[in-house]
């Protein structure tokens, strides 16, 4: 084993040039130094290219692509490095100094294929969080497989963000590329291809990435463009594990389409039906099932009119507890 394997951190930038000096210091601070940064400007509008003279100078490796989306500079990214682990960051999200070094001293330790860590939400300044990850729902010192990580993410009700991982690359090199279709949930359906292969994942359970939320983002669902990506992207994360036979793996999606339902209902009613109609037919466990009430209304009525009917019944059930 290799005691100082080459760690590529892979940056895919579009007009992020407000945030992408801090993001580049970031990966630069790394207490691991033996790490290569790879810069994607993916055909930016905004001047990135003219911080390549800086950031060359630091050692970065810096490229400018015809504009084709995050996956693709990803992908172009992937070309390009060298290392026996990938790190992926956003070009306006930030890594702790130590993120690399404690993870892959973890995972040397361990013979893992890949670890998370939790991650902190911030805006502005990362001592200004809005919210802190702090796994509990797990005991993270245990060794899991990635399909036993993802069936807790569809019993359990929680993830992990693509700025926590680091991978090894032959495990990366299994998943195969990003894909470029997918424009919402593509780190999220990369990532279930990654976890589908992966036997060893080991967690590193402190704050390590930060997470910067702007009002761009794009795993915002606030177009139908993007709710049909990443219901798309649902899709086939379920054709992945659907040969598994595994029902409790079936929770997983059947959260993701619960989780679309959630968050668009009011704003684009026709697409949470869709969503609701396909959290119904997964025939598989359910995180909901610990809501004991409003899982009965569901599993009679289904999501979207069991929902309705729970919603409707609760001023009366208040009103009778008062009594």
């Amino acid at each position: 084993m290799n005691d100082h394997p080459l760690v590529s951190i892979i940056i895919p930038a579009y007009n992020s040039k407000k945030y992408l000096k801090e993001t580049i210091d970031s990966a630069l601070k790394q207490t691991y130094r033996q790490i290569e940064i790879i810069l994607i400007d993916d055909g930016s509008t905004d001047g990135t290219k003219n911080l390549f003279p800086e950031f060359d100078i630091q050692g970065v490796r810096c490229f400018s692509i015809k504009n084709g989306g995050a996956s693709y500079a990803r992908n172009r990214g992937l070309e390009q490095a060298k290392g026996d682990y990938i790190q992926f960051l956003d070009a306006d999200d930030l890594l702790a100094p130590s993120k690399i070094e404690k993870q892959l001293q973890l995972m040397q330790s361990r013979n893992a294929d890949i670890c998370y860590s939790p991650w902190i939400d911030f805006k502005d300044n990362i001592n200004d969080y809005q919210n802190e990850f702090k796994f509990s729902k797990l005991d993270h010192n245990v060794e899991r497989s990635g399909k036993d990580l993802m069936i807790s993410f569809g019993m359990d009700n929680w993830f992990i963000n693509t700025l926590s991982w680091l991978v090894k690359r032959q495990l990366v090199d299994k998943a195969g590329i990003w894909d470029i279709d997918i424009i919402n949930n593509n780190d999220g359906e990369y990532f279930s291809r990654v976890l589908f292969f992966a036997e060893r994942v080991v967690c590193c359970n402190e704050n390590l990435a930060y997470y910067r939320r702007t009002p761009n983002s794009l795993g915002k669902l606030n177009s139908i463009g993007k709710i049909d990506s990443s219901f798309n992207s649902y899709k086939k994360i379920e054709t992945l594990i659907v040969p598994c036979n595994n029902i409790n793996l079936l929770s997983y999606p059947k959260r993701l389409y619960y989780m679309q339902y959630k968050r668009i209902k009011k704003r684009f009613p026709k697409e949470a039906k869709r969503a609701a109609r396909n959290f119904d037919r997964i025939k598989g466990p359910s995180f909901l099932e610990k809501k004991q009430y409003y899982w009965v209304f569901v599993s009679w009525f289904g999501l979207y009119h069991g929902t309705k009917l729970y919603k409707q019944l609760q001023p009366i059930w208040k009103l009778i507890k008062r009594n």
